[in-house]
């Protein structure tokens, strides 16, 4: 599983292994938060990876630009970036990983450009499977069992579960042995993600910023195009 930092996978993570018989690695394929790879054939590293067992799970732009801003202040962890919201929109993003005393990193123009190109990296990819953050939020059961028919997996004989609270972030090491080791005790309002919320966060120059830099094939691709027009009324 790969995929932007805040763009879900705890939460698809938690929804798999609670409800089926799997357990999801994060870091198969290198950094679970960075590009596929591009392999030489003679580079000293194989490329084995198993794309019929993998996915990647993608957040609206808007939304994961709220969610990236917030975990970059919350948590502080990770991203080099503007701690002011309109600044942050329109600065340049250095990604690197913190648990790693020397870790490369990684820059973006500015965070929509983040999205663009990691999300760009992923779909490019034909047999690598997308699923999207909003999906799982609306339909968290079918959406799912769809992804968990294509991965295999058996279902658990237990009625379906979905975390009533905000997700904790995990990695492959962490013993996750009940539902409950997968939350928080922070509560998450579903229907407030729904209905748009993230938006009040954004003036109307923000919008207009985003919307010019998002890649419109990449939207197309990822099937966001109609959220975008109803987000925006000059997408």
């Amino acid at each position: 599983m790969m995929g932007c930092f805040r763009s879900g996978t705890n939460f698809a993570k938690s929804l798999l292994e609670s409800n089926y018989e799997c357990k999801i690695k994060n870091h198969v394929f290198g950094w679970k938060h960075g590009f596929l790879p591009i392999m030489s054939e003679d580079s000293n590293a194989e490329y084995k990876f198993i794309f019929d067992t993998a996915f990647f799970i993608t957040k609206n732009p808007f939304s994961l630009l709220v969610s990236l801003f917030n975990y970059h202040n919350e948590v502080q962890r990770n991203l080099i970036a503007p701690n002011v919201f309109s600044d942050f929109l329109r600065s340049k993003l250095i990604v690197h990983d913190q648990a790693q005393a020397n870790s490369v990193q990684l820059r973006f123009s500015s965070p929509v450009d983040y999205w663009n190109a990691m999300n760009w990296n992923y779909a490019s990819h034909k047999d690598f499977v997308h699923v999207r953050y909003e999906s799982l939020v609306e339909y968290p059961e079918v959406i799912t069992k769809k992804l968990a028919d294509k991965l295999d997996l058996s279902p658990k004989e237990a009625a379906f579960f979905v975390p009533e609270k905000k997700v904790k972030r995990t990695n492959d090491n962490d013993k996750l042995t009940s539902k409950e080791d997968y939350m928080t005790e922070q509560n998450f309002d579903r229907s407030a993600y729904m209905k748009n919320q993230y938006m009040k966060n954004f003036s109307a120059e923000d919008i207009a910023l985003v919307a010019s830099e998002l890649d419109r094939e990449l939207i197309e691709k990822l099937g966001y195009t109609p959220l975008m027009q109803e987000l925006y009324k000059d997408y």
